[in-house]
């Protein structure tokens, strides 16, 4: 008796690449499969798990860590709790799982957990590896060797905000990505948005070609990966009401004075008068701010913000929003 096997796709990218949009769009596109997310975050605070539209039984966010590397462990928990959980539920269990990783997350390692734990091989296997590229900020995040090692082991790559760069240059683009992978399926989007029928449901994951980039890869012994020390997480949480223009103003004084070594920005905010939550992005000196739900009745109205760049001074950080309190 063939025993069917929950397929699961890696979205892996770099910082504010476009990964959670492009999850969301996925969800959206396939309503009437159940589909578990597991979400992962480098900071202690997690802003990606309640941007993700889907319910809170077949999602579980990961924090404080890589899981490449210190927080690999719970990343074949959470797969174990997810099946367990849905398995026991009144409806059927999970048609397909998403592991959304952190953006300084290395693949190579979360692939090889899922080819190394017995219990997760018979009830799991890998379809594909997403790797979705910042099209915008792509040739300057070339130097960093994470950027380089998600091309590599992706199946297919999604050059996303693809309106922000012209033609031409978007050429070079793809081929400094097909000098880095020959094989991979090399697309464009924009705002994240590719038809899901062309991501999920094609077995592209191929172990022979894995093995090629990474002949280590099977062995029981850690996959050597050390996260660039310089780059820091500084999360905050604060109660009470922001006051909308002493944000803006502060929000784009930090980014033209620091917005380089800025890497990334995202928060959940509570704006004075406003009864919706609002989700604020920012990729070196990219911002987008956009209203979410609105807030429910009883829900604390926590501001969720995390920093993730080089050399930040925290204490400044933290005291430059604070003071946009109401």
């Amino acid at each position: 008796m063939i025993q069917h096997k929950i397929p699961v796709s890696v979205i892996s990218g770099f910082l504010g690449a476009g990964k959670t949009t492009l999850v969301n769009d996925l969800m959206r596109q396939r309503t009437t499969e159940r589909i578990g997310v597991v979400v992962n975050e480098f900071g202690e605070v997690g802003i990606d798990g309640q941007l993700i539209v889907a319910d809170q039984e077949v999602l579980i966010e990961i924090s404080n860590g890589c899981v490449c590397c210190t927080v690999r462990a719970d990343l074949v928990a959470s797969v174990k709790e997810l099946l367990a959980r849905t398995q026991q539920s009144a409806d059927k269990g999970l048609d397909r799982l998403i592991i959304e990783t952190s953006g300084l997350a290395d693949p190579a390692p979360v692939l090889q957990t899922f080819l190394a734990d017995p219990d997760l091989r018979e009830e799991v296997e890998l379809e594909s590896v997403i790797t979705v590229v910042d099209a915008y900020h792509f040739r300057q995040q070339l130097g960093d060797a994470i950027v380089r090692e998600q091309v590599a082991f992706a199946d297919v790559v999604m050059m996303n905000k693809a309106d922000l760069v012209a033609e031409e240059a978007l050429e070079l683009l793809k081929q400094e990505v097909r000098s880095l992978n020959r094989t991979a399926a090399v697309i464009t989007a924009t705002h994240s948005q590719v038809p899901a029928d062309f991501l999920l449901g094609v077995r592209r994951f191929s172990l022979p070609t894995l093995l090629e980039i990474e002949p280590e890869l099977l062995n029981d012994a850690p996959h050597d990966h050390e996260h660039d020390t310089s780059i820091q997480s500084c999360a905050l949480v604060e109660t009470g009401a922001l006051d909308p223009d002493r944000f803006n103003r502060w929000i784009n004084q930090l980014v033209q004075q620091h917005g380089q070594q800025l890497m990334r920005m995202k928060g959940v905010l509570h704006f004075r008068s406003e009864p919706r939550r609002f989700h604020f992005h920012s990729v070196h000196m990219l911002l987008e701010a956009s209203p979410g739900r609105p807030w429910r009745t009883g829900e604390a109205r926590d501001n969720k913000f995390v920093f993730i760049g080089r050399n930040l001074d925290m204490r400044r950080l933290r005291e430059g929003f604070v003071d946009c309190l109401q």
